[in-house]
């Protein structure tokens, strides 16, 4: 039997050698992993979970300070809000708007939506605008930078010749003005 061992040996030494590096550098790896890397890895766990905490603690306020910048801000917001009389004004607006981003306005709607409570009234407006597509791009962008507050609730593009690039641009947008006035 140990002649038969002996013997394999002399012949597949290449293979067996080949095969005790392997396992040798394997087993070395293993080691390197649970010593080094393991330990290391566990610190670093630990620091990034106490920089996570540390930032996210770092974004509480005080509650009256809360409190204060939030009463600044709806300040702020009413004064974005014009009066109920102002509407021709805020569409004229949105007209000019549109003449200086050379698209032509198709059809405008509008329905008034009171808000109960709030002392608001909302128009919804629907305006088609057309024009070549960076033309109708940047009206999009005058609209969103209105100082006024416009919000647009939707927007649909259409091109009905693939040929000629005349976009139309159906807007569906909410104008807020205050009542009483």
């Amino acid at each position: 039997m140990k002649r038969y061992i002996l013997e394999i040996v002399r012949q597949k030494w290449r293979i067996l050698s080949t095969i005790l590096t392997l396992l040798l550098l394997n087993v070395a790896l293993g080691v390197f992993v649970s010593v080094y890397q393991l330990p290391s890895l566990t610190d670093l766990q630990t620091t990034w979970n106490n920089l996570r905490m540390h930032a996210a603690r770092a974004g509480q306020a005080d509650p009256a300070v809360i409190y204060r910048q939030g009463s600044a801000d709806l300040e702020k917001l009413k004064t974005r809000i014009p009066e109920k009389r102002q509407f021709a004004r805020v569409l004229s607006d949105l007209l000019e708007a549109a003449a200086s981003s050379a698209v032509k306005v198709g059809t405008i709607n509008y329905k008034p939506v009171p808000i109960k409570g709030e002392g608001l009234l909302s128009y919804q407006l629907s305006i088609s605008v057309s024009g070549r597509y960076a033309a109708v791009k940047s009206y999009l962008a005058d609209l969103q930078k209105n100082p006024e507050l416009v919000v647009v609730d939707a927007v649909a593009f259409s091109n009905s010749d693939l040929f000629v690039e005349n976009v139309v641009m159906d807007l569906h947008i909410t104008v807020y003005l205050r009542e009483g006035a």
